[in-house]
Parts: C-alpha cells; sequence; structure tokens
C-alpha cells in the first residue's frame, strides 16, 4: 500500500512514537476511568454518611488524582482543536 511504502521510504518514528504512547495513555484512561466509576459506585452504596466520607477520601480521591495524572499527560500531546475538555487552563483563568 502506498503508506507503508511512504514509512519504509520515510522516517515516521516520531510519528509512531506518539501514536503508540497515545494510544497507551488511551487505554491507561479507560481502565483509570472503569475503577473510578466502580469506586463510586461503592462508595454511594454506603448509608452511614461518615463512613460514606472515609471511602470518598480513602478510596475515590486517590483514584481521581490517577486518571487525572494521565489526562494531563495526554492532554500535553493532543492538539487544542481536538481535545474535547476545558483544559486547566481554560478551568483556572475562565472562572468569572
Amino acid at each position: 500500500s502506498i503508506k507503508k511504502a511512504v514509512c519504509t521510504e520515510l522516517p515516521c518514528m516520531h510519528e509512531s512514537r506518539k501514536l503508540k504512547l497515545l494510544s497507551e495513555l488511551a487505554d491507561k484512561i479507560d481502565e483509570r476511568s472503569e475503577v473510578l466509576e466502580t469506586a463510586a459506585e461503592e462508595a454511594s452504596k454506603e448509608t452511614n454518611i461518615a463512613c460514606q466520607g472515609d471511602k470518598i477520601c480513602k478510596e475515590l480521591l486517590p483514584r481521581m488524582s490517577e486518571l487525572r495524572l494521565v489526562c494531563d499527560e495526554t492532554e500535553t500531546l493532543v492538539g487544542r482543536k481536538y481535545w474535547p475538555f476545558p483544559t486547566y487552563g481554560d478551568l483556572l483563568f475562565s472562572v468569572k
């Protein structure tokens, strides 16, 4: 195919590395989102408000931080017009 010929004739290593990294990050986002969703469901089942707060602090918030780290890294690699979410800068500087 033409694409194979182009990649074998021209160095596409940079693009290939970026694509592989973005694919790995997308997988991590998916995995961490599922873990976060499960933690949120478990916390919502708790009937005692103090126990629910404890679960949120000890289980939910750390999962949110883990997901955010991957999203922050991904955001730096994706062009602004392709990033469907507000950036950290948008959130920080557009509060009115």
